[in-house]
């Protein structure tokens, strides 16, 4: 017969005295939690028996934070009496802790920590063990919503990485890590936040009250959201909601689905951000002020991305108001970034500038981190658009010093993709911290709108001038000498031919498959662009479209686009100035178009090529030789290295080395041009015959 388990004997009520002995140990064992036989009355006698109340209110439910916080008050004046210098910290820290979880008005919370600094003192550790300093420590949390500033917090967090090794698995650990994260998160210190929620073993959220684990999940939430890990975010948004419906925690509901709303728009998926937000103003009503201009802040979010930028106006506005009145410097600098975005968005670049610049000096007051690089960035284009070119790149250089030293994935605030790509675009072009400018646009997915800047980390790009040349994410699509099927190659050729941007599919079989009949030319082009497709790894990047073959003009990038986008010369311009247009002209050209390739379809679009080239360049070299005969002289000689069958630059070159008096030199271009001509099967033309018999030179 299996043998009975003899039930447990009554736990006897523990003693206060007894109590006062073990507390120190108890937060190393929680195993003995459950068997802490408490007396019955010990909340209303808090006064006479301290610990007995403490210890009521930390294995309570939380779910009356002010209740909790009267018990713990009549608690900790009795610890101060008996100059229980543990016991005073621990009531302290449960009673600031209480505040995180109501959200009430914060004032009051400075009382509170100007007590647990005196019992602090000097002494270090104050604490018996590193698990009584875990359960202290852990309601930083709180005393950052109130005292950014609070100095012991600095050396709390820093302390983190050593402590949470040696600190055993218990709750007072969890909670301890919690605030470590919190707190690197609240600083934009996503590394630290890293440290703890990617590398820390073991997490079991089961051995905290279920509030507590929910802070925990709210970190990880949040911490997903600014490093854009929206899917790890989601599923802890999903796992707090589950733990709220199974232990009836309905006054939580609104913070996670903040959290999950928050998500949402850093996500630009609006559907989830209403479905969010809805959950929210179901219990909007029975919320604290606080807990309103949240909503409020999170509705002016999904207004932005629902494009109805008056109404968001409104809504920023009467946030920021409302956040100034509870109280919080973290919330109002926030709920100030977030309606420069707006005004920014609306086209007050003048206002947006403005709020801006206060964000900027608010956050940097308080050490926040993202919010400085987030609204450093905004301050920079604003700025630019009022045409402060010098002032813009200053804060951009101030701002991406800082991402750069982070490593910050995306920006505070209402995510801004077009601003912030115009930002990472200027980096690159004034060489602003390059690297990381690439690296934050290539985790963002960042769209470029300016097809003349090579350096953006372009997930496609190619080479049609010179040796054809392909690249995915930087990387060569085909290492030297290696086997690859020329035909889905072929339909990138073509597609460089026809001008970078579309491909007629008619267009594609007609130069691809000439002799072949429809049906034998529709299914090899199939083929063709499925191998095309599996390649390149992104079927966005190349679309069939209505008969056309699509080019997303904003994830690649091509020599030939470039050429095609190369602006005109603007009056003013000095020679310093046309020389380093010239450079880049001459960077994108590095030689004929498809050169090698002799196919009909491609020796039309080479010669298109050239008259582009000789369109574009010509004008800039014409202004040098007016100003700078002999830089215009080595501009044409160097355009014709590039492309030594453009004749008529070759003919105003030998013009221009008349002008200068280099005769010798004239007679030397004269020569190679007329030898290039023989040796592609052409004859010099008639200008550039008149040229030479003028100058007296054998034709």
């Amino acid at each position: 017969m299996p043998e009975r388990r003899r039930p447990k004997p009554a736990l006897t009520a523990i003693s206060e005295v007894e109590l006062a002995a073990v507390s120190a140990s108890l937060f190393a064992r929680p195993g003995l939690w459950r068997d802490l036989a408490l007396p019955a009355d010990s909340r209303a006698q808090a006064a006479r028996t301290p610990w007995c109340a403490y210890w009521s209110v930390r294995l309570g439910p939380l779910s009356d934070p002010a209740a909790d916080r009267e018990v713990l008050a009549a608690a900790c004046s009795a610890f101060e009496a008996r100059a229980d210098r543990l016991g005073t910290l621990l009531a302290c820290a449960a009673a600031i802790e209480t505040y995180y979880f109501d959200e009430t008005e914060l004032e009051p919370m400075d009382a509170w920590i100007a007590r647990l600094d005196r019992a602090i003192g000097s002494t270090d550790p104050p604490w018996p063990n590193t698990e009584c300093g875990a359960e202290v420590m852990a309601c930083g949390s709180a005393i950052r919503l109130r005292q950014p500033s609070y100095p012991h917090l600095a050396e709390w967090a820093a302390a983190g990485p050593r402590l949470l090794t040696r600190i055993s698995h218990v709750p007072s650990r969890i909670k301890f890590a919690a605030f470590v994260a919190h707190y690197h998160l609240w600083r934009g210190e996503f590394a630290g936040c890293a440290l703890v929620f990617d590398t820390l073993p073991g997490i079991d959220v089961s051995m905290l009250r279920p509030t507590e684990a929910l802070i925990w999940l709210e970190g990880l939430a949040a911490f997903a959201r600014f490093t854009a890990q929206f899917e790890r975010g989601r599923e802890a948004v999903r796992e707090a909601l589950a733990l709220i419906g199974a232990h009836g925690l309905d006054a939580e509901i609104y913070g996670v689905n903040a959290l999950g709303a928050a998500l949402a728009l850093a996500a630009h998926d609006a559907p989830s951000a209403t479905r969010h937000l809805e959950a929210m103003r179901a219990t909007l009503a029975t919320r604290p002020q606080s807990d309103q201009t949240g909503y409020w802040h999170l509705s002016a979010g999904l207004a932005l991305l629902e494009g109805r930028t008056r109404a968001a106006l409104a809504l920023a506005r009467s946030t920021l108001e409302q956040s100034e009145s509870v109280g919080g410097p973290y919330r109002s600098v926030a709920h100030r970034l977030s309606l420069a975005c707006i005004l920014l968005v609306q086209g007050d670049t003048a206002l947006a500038a403005r709020e801006a610049q206060a964000t900027l000096a608010g956050a940097q007051a308080i050490d926040a981190t993202l919010t400085v690089f987030s609204a450093g960035l905004l301050a920079s284009h604003a700025t630019e658009r009022q045409g402060q070119r010098d002032e813009a790149d200053r804060l951009l250089a101030q701002a991406l010093a800082l991402g750069a030293a982070r490593d910050y994935a995306l920006t505070g605030g209402w995510w801004l993709p077009e601003m912030v790509a115009e930002r990472m675009a200027r980096a690159l072009v004034a060489g602003i911290e390059p690297a990381y400018a690439r690296r934050f646009a290539r985790r963002a997915a960042l769209r470029c709108s300016d097809p003349t800047l090579e350096a953006w980390p372009w997930p496609l790009a190619m080479r049609g001038f010179g040796e054809f040349g392909v690249w995915l994410h930087g990387e060569p699509l085909v290492a030297s000498g290696a086997r690859v099927p020329q035909r889905p190659l072929d339909l990138l050729r073509a597609l460089l031919a026809h001008g970078a941007a579309t491909l007629p599919v008619a267009t594609a079989l007609e130069w691809l498959w000439p002799d072949a009949e429809y049906d034998a030319q529709r299914k090899a082009f199939d083929a063709a662009l499925l191998r095309l497709r599996r390649t390149l790894g992104d079927d966005s990047l190349l679309v069939l479209d209505a008969g056309q073959l699509v080019l997303d003009r904003q994830r690649c990038w091509s020599d030939v686009a470039a050429l095609a986008a190369t602006s005109a010369l603007t009056p003013g311009e000095d020679d310093q100035a046309l020389l380093a247009r010239a450079e880049r002209l001459l960077q994108l050209v590095r030689g004929p178009f498809l050169d090698g390739l002799d196919t009909p379809w491609a020796m039309a679009a080479r010669e298109r090529s050239r008259k582009r080239f000789v369109l574009t360049l010509v004008p800039i070299a014409e202004r040098l030789e007016a100003r700078a005969p002999h830089d215009a002289c080595r501009l044409y000689e160097r355009a014709l290295q590039a492309d030594p069958l453009a004749e008529s630059l070759a003919r105003r070159l030998i013009a221009a080395l008349l002008a200068c008096g280099e005769r010798a030199e004239a007679l030397r271009a004269w020569h190679q041009c007329k030898t290039m001509l023989r040796l592609h099967g052409a004859a010099p033309s008639r200008d550039t015959l008149a040229l030479v018999r003028q100058a007296d030179f054998a034709v």
